[in-house]
């Protein structure tokens, strides 16, 4: 029997830039949650996606 494999997708990759102080606190949240900063980003997205769903609302004036 042959083995079947997930179709291999490339992750998208978004970057920004952020201040010191923002860099700061994703370091402080990386070290207190064991997350690397890309799971730090990923969880910090996710929640905001919720908060706007439970608001109702998506547009730049929520943020």
């Amino acid at each position: 029997m042959k083995r079947k494999y997930k179709e291999i997708t490339k992750d998208t990759i978004v970057s920004a830039r952020i201040s010191d102080d923002e860099m700061f606190n994703v370091k402080h949240l990386m070290e207190v949650t064991n997350l690397s900063a890309s799971e730090v980003m990923r969880k910090a997205f996710h929640l905001q996606v919720a908060r706007f769903s439970e608001i109702g609302a998506m547009s730049s004036s929520c943020l």
